[in-house]
């Protein structure tokens, strides 16, 4: 794909973002963003013929085992995983990370409490009521951090409801708290991002100076999109069954041994002593159930992205072959072009069917060099 398509359309996406402080976000994240989808289409443009085979592992398709194309896909996705959501969910874990240690802290102030003086001539020694009043002024900073959050819950969805993006503040909170949350968000981030691009380049098509050249390009953009939203979802899978699935199995493996252990002291101790031992009992089996409900948990979200990916594969596919189909059909308007003086003796020449093709222009130069054919070949007669 030649660099001077992606300059015109971000020239002309510019021009039309400018009224808009979210249109203007676009423009920088198009300018960012548009060589490296250039270079992954061109990669793929050399590389028509593999696809993404069905013999072949998800991320071996995505990939081609091949270091360029897995540069190019890491460099979009840098670009591509920026969104309301995931600013929300750093901005949410760094606040409860500052709770987290605010609660440590509370924790040794109670312990020194067992120690401490009632009272004390010495200014600065703790006191229990000094100390009562520190653990007092931190909760109330942790009441104020959590009103924090939910007050940056509130305004991420509204922010996202302006945008069109719906979403129910329980299913933030899905996001937001578990373990899987974080990936896909990043899924969500990429779709995010591609419908921004798909919206803000079909706008540039709309008119009647839509060139060729404005359609192929558009056409490759939607395609290599589809491709990092592969890799994505291919990420957030990769990282729910090797990672959390298998930290929920070593949990429930711990949890068993610790349980297993529980019930043969319980046999062994006798009644008096026997109570901690069936708590701890309680306490493994509970874990272990809690643990496997979200395995299960875990493996809806692995089919969800399997059905998701299944049918991003086809899509992917599709916007590949409309890719190719328009560049070669753009092709064959400049090799009729170039030979014009060539063809007038053809008679009654029918143009390729052009149906598949979006390109309007496209289809008026068929009609336009048909025409002047059909009319050389009358007058010969």
């Amino acid at each position: 794909m030649k660099s001077f398509v992606a300059k015109a359309i971000i020239e002309a996406v510019a021009l039309t973002a400018s009224h808009t402080l979210a249109a203007k976000t676009f423009a920088a994240f198009w300018k960012r963003v548009s060589s490296r989808l250039d270079e992954g289409v061109s990669y793929i443009d050399k590389h028509g013929d593999e696809g993404l085979k069905a013999e072949k592992t998800l991320l071996e398709a995505i990939t081609f085992r091949d270091p360029e194309i897995t540069r190019i896909i890491d460099g979009c996705l840098k670009e591509f995983m920026h969104s309301d959501v995931l600013a929300l969910i750093d901005q949410v874990q760094k606040i409860q990370d500052g709770i987290n240690e605010r609660r440590e802290q509370i924790n040794v102030w109670k312990l020194a409490t067992i120690s401490a003086p009632a009272t004390s001539l010495m200014p600065l020694k703790k006191t229990r009521a000094s100390l009562g009043r520190r653990i007092a002024r931190e909760r109330e900073a942790i009441r104020q951090e959590e009103e924090r959050i939910e007050c940056l819950k509130r305004e991420t969805l509204a922010k996202m409801a302006g945008q069109g993006l719906a979403m129910r503040p329980e299913q933030l909170d899905g996001l937001l708290y578990s373990a899987e949350g974080s990936d896909l968000a990043q899924v969500m981030a990429v779709a995010e991002n591609i419908r921004m691009i798909e919206v803000n380049l079909s706008e540039q098509l709309q008119g009647p100076e839509a060139s060729a050249a404005q359609v192929r390009a558009y056409t490759g953009y939607v395609m290599m999109c589809y491709r990092v939203y592969l890799a994505a979802i291919e990420r957030a899978r990769k990282m729910i069954s090797e990672v959390y699935v298998k930290r929920l199995e070593d949990i429930i493996k711990e949890a068993t041994s610790q349980m297993l252990q529980a019930d043969a002291l319980r046999q062994s101790l006798g009644s008096g002593r026997s109570a901690a031992a069936m708590n701890n009992l309680d306490l493994n089996s509970r874990t272990i159930d809690l643990a496997d409900l979200y395995e299960k948990h875990l493996q809806r979200r692995l089919e969800d992205l399997e059905r998701l990916s299944a049918e991003m594969k086809i899509n992917y596919e599709l916007a590949r072959n409309t890719f190719r189909t328009v560049k070669v059909g753009g092709e064959l308007v400049d090799v009729i072009r170039a030979g014009e003086k060539d063809l007038q003796s053809i008679f009654e020449f029918e143009p390729p069917k052009l149906e598949a093709f979006y390109d309007k222009n496209l289809r008026a130069d068929f009609d336009e060099l048909t025409a002047k054919l059909k009319q050389g070949a009358h007058k010969k007669r």
